[in-house]
């Protein structure tokens, strides 16, 4: 399940010693049944946020380098314009809803990119109408994380604004901000001090009751970012026994003087006695146990807070 791997030494390693997480960006085509299932699970994220009455899944196609899902109305073959408005409102209406924290086409990618067990920059999501229409929205991530869209946009008379229960779109979760550190500490200061609590406090010792160490790895790192992933995990968000899987992406930046620290916090969860599951066998936990994640995840980043007032 690791997303970031240094080179194909160390996938062939993964494949070896931890086949259920293991994954090979090398040979996507092979992975076309897996693909199928998170399409499915896709499926499921938005029907567990109140979007499958507007959005379902369409497919999903794979090249030499990314896969593609596509999404498009969930209701009765819509025109075109329809669906442009429908794509509009939630959009402007989500983004107001989390304050342009996190947009509306990143946490739909970045769930993409979590259920596929890719990078941003192998992942794509295509938000289409069929027909004769023009309308289409490319979803697409780079590299260094950004996410970006592109498309083509009709010109519709009138147009319109859907309303949105806003308590549906700020029920979406899409991570976390504080604001509030301490401007004497430096950026880099900060984003050390929570890679440190992360690995020599908090993840510390951890694994699974029996047989496994917490597996860790920290490769996607930069100078004010990373998104680590730690395996092997039981007993951590859930009480059941699963085995689990988190992956935490953090940002530190300096904006208006302050240093703000933001961050991504994504679990999943499959069944194993001895051994972990397969892949097709771990689940969302923000589909599934959305408020155990979103405990859990509190729990962690008050600590975390806790943590970097004792550097200042």
């Amino acid at each position: 399940m690791s997303r970031f791997l240094p080179s194909r030494t160390w996938v062939f390693l993964l494949a070896f010693c931890c086949p259920a997480l293991a994954f090979s960006q090398f040979d996507l085509q092979r992975d076309s049944a897996f693909f199928a299932a998170q399409e499915s699970e896709f499926q499921s994220w938005l029907k567990a946020n109140d979007m499958d009455l507007t959005f379902r899944t369409d497919g999903v196609s794979i090249d030499s380098d990314r896969v593609y899902l596509f999404l498009t109305f969930a209701g009765e073959d819509p025109a075109c314009e329809s669906l442009q408005t429908i794509w509009d409102s939630w959009e402007r209406q989500f983004n107001m809803a989390h304050g342009f924290r996190k947009l509306f086409h990143e946490k739909l990618l970045e769930t993409w990119s979590v259920l596929s067990e890719l990078s941003v920059d192998s992942t794509e999501i295509v938000v289409r109408c069929k027909g004769q229409g023009l309308f289409n929205i490319r979803i697409y991530g780079r590299a260094d994380g950004r996410i970006l869209t592109q498309g083509n946009e009709m010109k519709i008379m009138g147009g319109g604004v859907i309303p949105i229960p806003f308590e549906t779109l700020k029920e979406v979760y899409t991570g976390g901000r504080n604001s509030n550190i301490d401007h004497k500490l430096s950026v880099r200061k900060v984003r050390l001090a929570v890679g440190d609590y992360l690995l020599n406090h908090w993840y510390e010792g951890k694994g699974t009751p029996i047989l496994y160490n917490v597996r860790v790895d920290t490769s996607a790192s930069y100078y004010n970012e990373f998104t680590w992933e730690f395996s092997h995990l039981g007993h951590e968000v859930l009480d059941e026994g699963f085995y689990e899987y988190h992956r935490i992406r953090i940002e530190v930046r300096e904006r208006n003087d302050q240093i703000e620290l933001t961050w991504d916090f994504t679990g999943k969860f499959g069944s194993g006695i001895l051994f972990p599951p397969r892949r097709n066998d771990y689940k969302l936990m923000e589909t599934y146990y959305k408020d155990d994640l979103e405990a859990y995840e509190k729990k962690l980043f008050r600590k975390i807070t806790e943590y970097l007032q004792k550097q200042q």
